[in-house]
Order: structure tokens, then sequence, then C-alpha cells
């Protein structure tokens, strides 16, 4: 069997990339919802100042309107996509209230802006959980 045909078998689809994807940002939701857990990301990963970490990775992981890119579609449903929607806007306050000269972690929980991130992260996760992580392996419909 030519090493091609092998390295094709072993290649994730589209779907199972975008359900992995989506899989991540079920993960930055539950770290972006929970205080706590910033503050463990934070002690475990020293390296890193968490509040530009919960900024950036948002812009890693999500387009400005996913409902402007069909491959997304096929993976979140509507509520899923609303509620991201929901969450950019107070992601978008957030980013604009986090000062540029590393505050520590705990006066950027004591931002309202920061407060309503959590919020709104919170409330889309739970949209998120009502169908839960999806399989890393192969495609659900």
């Amino acid at each position: 069997m030519p090493e091609d045909d092998a390295g094709a078998r072993e290649r994730p689809t589209v779907r199972v990339v975008l359900q992995r994807h989506r899989n991540r940002i079920i993960e930055y939701l539950e770290v972006a919802a929970s205080f706590d857990d910033q503050q463990e990301y934070e002690r475990n990963v020293q390296i890193v100042h968490v509040p530009y970490e919960v900024i950036n990775q948002w812009e890693d992981w999500f387009p400005k309107d996913p409902r402007h890119n069909f491959d997304f579609l096929d993976v979140y449903d509507a509520a899923e996509v609303d509620a991201v929607c929901q969450f950019q806007v107070a992601w978008e306050a957030a980013a604009d209230a986090l000062s540029d000269d590393y505050p520590p972690l705990s006066e950027v929980q004591a931002l309202p802006e920061w407060e309503q991130l959590r919020s709104a992260a919170e409330v889309a996760l739970t949209v998120f959980m009502k169908r839960g992580m999806m399989p890393e392996d192969h495609e659900v419909a």
C-alpha cells in the first residue's frame, strides 16, 4: 500500500477536526466561566498571564461572527452560535477594559467587565453542555 493511502486514512476528516475545535471551545468556556479555574491556571502555568491568555485564546478559537462561517454551522447548532455571539459582546468589553501593563489576575477579576465575561461564558457553557463534548475520533451528525 502506498504511504499516501495510509496517511490519508489516519488524517481526520474536516468534520472531526471541527468537532475537536468545538471541544476546545467548551474547555475555553470552562476556564472563562470560573474565577477559581483561572486562579488554578495561574498557579499551574506560571509562564502565562492568565487574563491575556483568556482574551487571546478566544481570538485564536473563534471567528468574530460565526454566522458567516458555514463550516462552523455544521458542528454548532443555532443556540450555540447565538451563545457565542452574546459571549463575543462581553469578551470585547473585557478585552477593552484589560490594561496593557500585565495587571494581577485578582485585579482583573475585580473589573465589572471581567465578571460580565465570566457570566457570559457560564451562560454559553450551559448552552454547549446541552449537547456536550463531541467524539474526537469519528464523525457524529
